[in-house]
């Protein structure tokens, strides 16, 4: 029997300790049972809620925002949280860097919770959270995940959701050790790159982590560093580490506890040994964090990729946890291997940042605070030390790290303090009179001397200077140029090139003799330690080349103030007119010196950016252009990046002692320069320059510096003129660093090179370098870069150019294909792409009607429905055509009105293909552009296109004439009424007035081409001058045409056309060319999509509204005018509804109806908001409230109610009390809110939150006074309705009828009542009277008898006819009531019933 309860005991013992199990393991992980992702906002409430339960394990933190705002969120959990731990090593999860890759963030979000469930029950997780400092971060790319799709296994289109909300890809957006313009300043480190990455950036190299898992999405496999590689290739080359063996065995101790990550093969055609891979073996990724948390801390970092699914389904989720709980744990335990201890001093206190070596081993790992360390190693025997600055290395220190390393090796190293003398002892050299240039230096140097002067800086500072000859002069001199920089001899890739040029006129020698003392200035600084030297040597590669002319030098002479002998050549050329001219060849440029094509072929064989010539004769800074095409003195011609040049020109000027004062020289007395600085046509012009060469023909910005007066001064002049201008020299080498500058690159990391860079409203472009590299120098601003090349396709960026310094910006461009390029920005509307042509008219017409069939909710083809369009056939596109269109933009997108640019008929339809198609896939912006606007796609605005189009032999037609007079020429002549064609009668022209009265458009945006420019009506520059930057901003430049002067006409025709029909027409200009080759037309299109879109999509920023009196009626006379642009707005004919397109900006805006006060408004417009602005127009002559005016009511803030406040008044304007004011329903008797006025007047009513932007029926009701109702619209937008005003009248009615009438029918009634009651009076005394004449007395009984005998029963006969034979009747009886009366002789007695 004992023996059968022991057995029984110890079965329930069992069975209670798996149930028990059981019901733990349900509780730590019921968050996988109904299994969801994670919201950020969730999250949140999910953080604060761990703290307040777990205080002492976790507590959660912020390392900085994302770009809308999220917080970076990290979880700190380990034991005691509260308190520093600095003997722990830190860990870090880091997961969602792509924001669609999700399954990491919600693993995070587990991991957390299971930790925090277990500790204190779970042996292995309550050693985890005992000994280490964990770091949590669920999703470094909040914003991305934002607006990712859940079920997703690929990337969104233009990568959204997995790139930031900047479009920016955060694994490639950290500092690459292979990055050529490297540097270890704050400008490189963190200037450019996204919040996101420099939030992290300073937190990794703060904290000083010791291990690291980047979690990731779209395949199964753990990639160890590195990810880029010194090759350049794109993938398939090991990429190694000094660590590479430990990196292996971290990221196999995920692998081999993930079943499907040890499998490799879980993706295909993926297939990893092991589940393993080095990062750039598998594709190599440039700026990757796993890489930059190893070279720029003390953390080792894997990427683990996790599924194959970037955000597979939330029911997944629980096969992932279980998937990789263990490889999560185990990973983190890996941060105990190896070694830790602590560096200290002689005294014992704790060494800060210094650095752990490994013999053997070239990575270090530095001290964190307090001195301690952890260096993770393998099993094996190592040698260690520590080494920091004013301490003695001590000797290496031999550790064993055992295999199955359960605890950390621990290890103290103490450092020995050196002595102070030691530290202070320096080598003191000799210092030169002025800053290392001596008295000797300041002499003229001739060629021989020159050419000894150079080389002996040469040999002097071999490791920063590289001397080279770039040619001969013509009498075989040697073009010495001296390069001074870090690592000269060859271009480095992202470091800029900057040239000086002096001497190209031999004569002028100032620029020659300072370049020479310039090179041993910045050598000597160099070496000597001066910091900005320093700085500008190892970040730009400077040229400095003294002489361009070294044969007309030696022909000056010392003491030549003005003279022209030595200027030109050894031909008697002067050089800089010897060079390429944008406006044609001169008898000076016809043949190039050989000093003109050396200077050419070097500037074009490196990347220069920056450069000057330095001339002599003036004191001013000469900026482009030299030419002009009159080639007239006096006027100026400016370049496209004019704003630049005169920055430039300002920095030398400004720097310079005395050019800035703009005095003239002796000689030449009138010629004043203020600043100091002058355009160079404007000076004078000359034809040939090199500084116009420079700009025309290279990425090089050139200025052209007058150094002074004196040609050829005596050398004693020499240092004035070396403190004159040395700060100035080197102000203005530093300008190659303002601006932007990056890299361009293939989307598989390939540097591009001859990739275009533009900005947008500047002609002009610079290219890339050999390495991809790029530099654009531009004043601080905000401005749309674009990047393009061919075979790729093109890509913007909006970049903000700081008020100092540069900004980078890296363009990576995906190849070319119009499939790809129609799916990412034309909804794969092949047509417009492929197989391009001109459209003949009736084809066209066709392609529209064939619109109207397939997308008929929102198209409606009109083709001669009314008189309208018989003329001009159109498509009409809305949302919902057929509904009201009043409150809607009404735009006309129209062909070119000149016949001989068909060009634009062709975006037409694309146009129309476009939106329609975007609209019927649910695309947003085009949906809400449809509800708010009506599009008119008016095609054959002018007939003679239609014969150009039959007529087109297939080449480009770019200067196309019509041979008859085009429909814009005549429109214009008919309305001008200048040299009227008598044969014509201006049918079509007259048809299109009318269409402009009758639409009353908006906007009329017209389609033209032979130019790229945007014409608009000048009375509105101010704004429509706005909309034409924002156009040039969103569309790619095409060089591929020369663009034509504009058509003076045509821009008088707009200008005619708003003043006449207050119809403003915008004309974009699509190409330079008239008519293209057909196979252009797709580029066309390309090019110009952005930019048509954004000038429609004016119609979705803006001011509408309704204007109605204080009753709530219609205004429909009223009239809108915005103050600065010269148009006003009738409201409409029905509900006087107004609408008004109009940029971002403050608007002082009139309201005037007539018989109404004018209503001056103040409106502000914010992009893409198209705001809703009712306007109340109050009665000239208005009463005014007696006692002025009164103190609002005091109003609850109940956010579930909306608030009607307002006034009653009496007809005399003054308050009335105790009025009942009562708010229903339309249409209802039932009152929603009732109150009464206080004793000014004053009433506020309450009603529901459902009523916000309804109409409701007001009443108000008082004693003696008439009971006033009205409409009134609720606020839809704010939860106050006030100034609702009632105004009551005395009520004046008796018995239900107005006093007046009341008074007219009682004194009536008064008169008939006298003048009846007088008439019964007299009657009365009649018959009193007649009573007195006869005297009665009783009859005797015997003589009673009927005072009637008994006479004949009379019957009544009716009959319905009438009867000849009958009796006659009168003429006013009817044949329908005749009565007959038949007599019967007798009287019959009727008997009695």
């Amino acid at each position: 029997m004992l023996l059968l309860h022991t057995c029984l005991f110890v079965l329930f013992s069992v069975l209670i300790d798996h149930c028990a199990t059981r019901s733990l393991e349900e509780n730590v992980e019921e968050f996988l049972v109904s299994p969801k992702y994670t919201s950020y906002e969730d999250l949140v409430k999910l953080t604060d809620k761990w703290e307040t339960k777990y205080p002492d394990l976790v507590k959660s933190y912020s390392i900085g925002k994302s770009v809308e705002g999220r917080e970076l969120l990290v979880l700190q959990m380990t034991e005691d949280v509260k308190e520093p731990h600095y003997e722990r090593p830190s860990f870090k999860y880091v997961a969602n860097m792509h924001g669609d890759e999700s399954v990491g963030r919600q693993l995070m979000i587990y991991l957390a919770e299971y930790f925090l469930a277990n500790y204190g029950k779970d042996e292995r997780v309550t050693k985890l959270l005992n000994t280490t400092d964990i770091h949590l971060m669920p999703s470094l790319n909040p914003d991305g995940y934002a607006s990712s799709e859940e079920g997703s296994c690929e990337s969104l289109k233009e990568y959204k959701g997995r790139n930031n909300a900047k479009g920016v890809d955060l694994n490639r957006d950290f500092p690459d050790q292979f990055d050529s313009h490297k540097s270890d300043d704050d400008e490189y480190m963190y200037g450019g790159r996204q919040p996101e990455t420099v939030a992290l950036m300073k937190w990794v190299t703060s904290k000083q982590f010791v291990l690291s898992g980047n979690l990731h999405g779209g395949a199964v496999v753990a990639s160890y560093p590195y990810d880029d590689s010194s090759t350049g290739q794109d993938c398939c080359v090991e990429s190694r580490s000094p660590d590479d063996s430990l990196f292996k065995h971290l990221a196999r101790t995920y692998a081999t506890r993930n079943a499907d990550m040890l499998a490799g093969d879980t993706c295909p055609p993926e297939n990893f040994d092991g589940g393993l891979t080095n990062g750039a073996h598998w594709y190599a990724v440039k700026g990757g964090m796993q890489d930059f948390n190893y070279i720029h801390s003390n953390c080792f970092e894997v990427t683990f990729e996790l599924s194959c699914c970037k955000y597979p389904p939330a029911e997944e989720l629980p096969k992932y946890w279980h998937e990789n709980k263990d490889a999560l744990m185990a990973f983190i335990e890996q941060t105990n291997i190896g070694v830790q201890g602590v560096v200290t001093d002689d005294d014992g206190e704790p060494i800060k940042d210094a650095q752990i070596k490994v013999q053997g081993n070239d990575h270090f790992v530095r001290s964190a605070d307090k001195g301690h360390f952890w260096r993770m190693l393998l099993p094996g025997q190592y040698n260690i030390t520590a080494v920091a600055p004013g301490y003695s290395i001590p000797p290496y220190t031999t550790i064993t790290i055992p295999a199955n390393q359960s605890e950390p090796v621990v290890v103290k190293l103490s450092l020995h303090r050196r002595s102070r003398a030691l530290i202070a002892e320096h080598v003191r050299r000799a210092r030169h009179d002025t800053d290392g240039i001596s008295a000797a230096d300041f002499v003229h140097h001739d060629f021989v001397k020159m050419e000894s002067f150079l080389k002996d800086l040469n040999q002097q500072y071999p490791e920063i200077t590289r001397l080279k000859s770039i040619g001969k002069s013509v009498e075989g001199r040697d073009l010495y140029v001296l390069e001074v920089t870090k690592d000269p001899g060859h271009h480095l890739p992202g470091k800029p090139e900057f040239k000086y040029v002096a001497n190209m006129h031999g004569n002028e020698v100032v620029g020659r003799e300072l370049l020479l003392l310039l090179a041993k200035y910045l050598c000597t600084q160099y070496y000597s330690g001066d910091e900005r030297v320093q700085k500008l040597l190892n970040t730009t590669r400077v040229h400095l080349m003294p002489s361009m002319n070294p044969d007309g030098y030696e022909r000056g002479h010392v003491g030549d103030a003005t003279s022209i002998k030595g200027r030109a050549n050894a031909h008697d050329v002067d050089l800089n007119r010897n060079f390429p001219d944008q406006f044609g060849d001169t008898k000076d440029n016809r043949t190039p010196e050989p000093e003109t094509l050396a200077v050419m072929n070097w500037s074009l064989s490196e990347p220069f950016v920056l450069s000057a010539n330095l001339h002599g004769g003036a004191l001013v800074a000469n900026y482009p252009y030299d030419g002009n095409p009159e080639m007239r003195s006096g006027h100026e011609y400016l370049t496209p990046d004019n704003d630049v040049f005169v920055h430039l020109a300002h920095v030398y000027s400004d720097a310079h002692l005395k050019m800035h004062l703009g005095q003239p020289c002796r000689n030449v007395p009138s010629e004043k320069f203020p600043g100091g600085v002058t355009n160079g046509a404007k000076w004078y012009v000359l034809a040939g320059g090199m500084q116009d060469w420079n700009y025309l023909h290279s990425n090089d910005m050139e200025i052209t510096l007058e150094l002074g007066c004196f040609k050829f001064p005596p050398a004693t002049d020499l240092p004035t003129y070396w403190d004159d201008n040395k700060e100035a020299l080197l102000q203005y080498i530093e300008q190659v660093h303002k601006g932007v500058h990056g890299f361009v690159s293939s989307h598989i990391g390939h540097r591009l090179s001859n990739a275009t860079i533009t900005v947008s409203g500047v002609r002009h472009a610079v290219s890339t370098a050999r390495d991809g590299d790029y530099w654009r120098l531009l004043v601080p601003g905000t401005y749309n870069i674009t990047a393009s090349r061919e075979g790729y396709e093109t890509i913007t960026e909006q970049v903000t150019v700081p008020p100092e310094g540069s900004i980078s910006v890296n363009f990576t461009l995906m190849p070319d294909d119009p499939q790809h390029w129609s799916s990412a920005y034309d909804f794969r509307v092949l047509d417009n792409i492929i197989n391009t042509r001109y459209h003949t008219r009736l084809e066209l017409y066709a392609a529209l009607a064939e619109l109207e069939n397939k997308y008929s909710k929102i198209t409606e083809f009109n083709a001669g429905d009314s008189m309208l369009t018989a003329t001009f056939h159109q498509l009409k596109m809305t949302d919902e055509v057929g509904s009201p269109e009043e409150t809607k933009f009404h735009i006309a997108i129209t062909s070119s009105f000149y016949g001989s640019q068909p060009l634009g008929q062709e975006m037409l339809l694309n146009f129309a293909r476009h939106v329609a198609t975007a609209y019927s896939i649910g695309e947003f912006i085009h949906i809400r552009l449809l509800k708010n606007a009506v599009l008119h796609f008016i095609p054959n605005i002018d007939p003679l296109a239609n014969k150009m189009i039959k007529q087109y032999d297939g080449t480009d037609k770019c200067n196309l004439e019509a041979l008859e007079e085009e429909f814009g020429d005549s429109l214009y002549t008919y309305l001008t009424k200048n040299d009227l064609n008598p044969l014509s009668n201006y049918t079509r022209e007259k048809a299109f007035i009318s269409m402009l009265e009758s639409e009353r458009y908006d906007l009329v945006l017209e389609l033209s081409s032979g130019n790229e420019d945007l014409a608009y009506p000048e009375l509105c520059k101010n704004v429509y001058e706005k909309y034409a930057q924002e156009y040039q901003q969103s569309r790619n430049i095409d060089n591929k045409y020369q663009c034509s002067k504009s058509n003076s006409k045509h821009g008088d025709l707009i200008d005619v056309l708003y003043e006449r029909y207050n119809t403003p027409v915008i004309s974009a200009g699509l190409s330079c060319c008239n008519m293209p080759v057909e196979r252009e037309i797709a580029w066309v299109w390309r090019n110009n999509l952005r930019g048509i879109m954004n000038l429609i999509l004016m119609a979705n920023t803006g001011v509408s509204g309704f204007v109605r009196n204080e009753e709530g009626l219609p205004m429909r006379d009223a009239v809108v005018a915005v103050t600065g642009v010269q148009r006003t707005v009738q409201v409409s004919r029905n509900q006087a509804h107004y609408k008004l397109m109009l940029p971002p900006g403050v608007y002082r805006v009139i309201v005037r109806c007539h018989n109404y006060q004018d209503q001056m408004l103040k409106w502000t417009v914010e992009e893409g908001v198209l705001k809703s602005m009712d306007i109340v127009m109050r009665r000239i002559n208005a009463d005014s409230i007696a006692g002025g005016q009164f103190a609002p009511l005091p109003i609850d803030n109940n956010p579930q109610m909306v608030y009607v406040t307002g006034l009653t008044l009496d007809h005399n304007s003054n308050p009335l009390s105790s009025v009942e004011v009562s708010v229903r329903p339309i249409g209802a008797k039932l009152v929603v809110a009732k109150n009464t006025s206080d004793a000014s007047g004053r009433f506020v009513l309450a009603l529901p939150l459902d009523f916000k932007a309804k109409e409701v029926v007001a009443a108000a009701t008082a004693g003696g006074y008439i009971t006033k109702s009205k409409h009134v619209v609720i606020n839809g937008q704010e939860n106050l309705t006030p100034n609702v005003l009632f105004k009551l009248e005395d009520d004046d009615y008796v018995l239900g009828m107005p006093r007046l009438v009341f008074v007219m029918l009682a004194g009536v009634l008064g008169v008939a009542v006298v003048t009846v009651s007088a008439w019964c009076f007299s009657c009365r005394e009649k018959a009193r009277d007649s009573r007195r004449q006869y005297m009665f007395t009783q009859i005797p009984s015997d003589d009673k008898r009927p005072l009637c005998d008994e006479a004949p029963n009379y019957d009544i006969i009716r009959k319905p006819y009438y009867d000849n034979e009958d009796l006659p009747v009168s003429e006013t009886d009817s044949e329908e009531d005749i009565v007959l009366l038949r007599s019967d002789r007798e009287w019959k007695q009727v008997s009695e019933e």
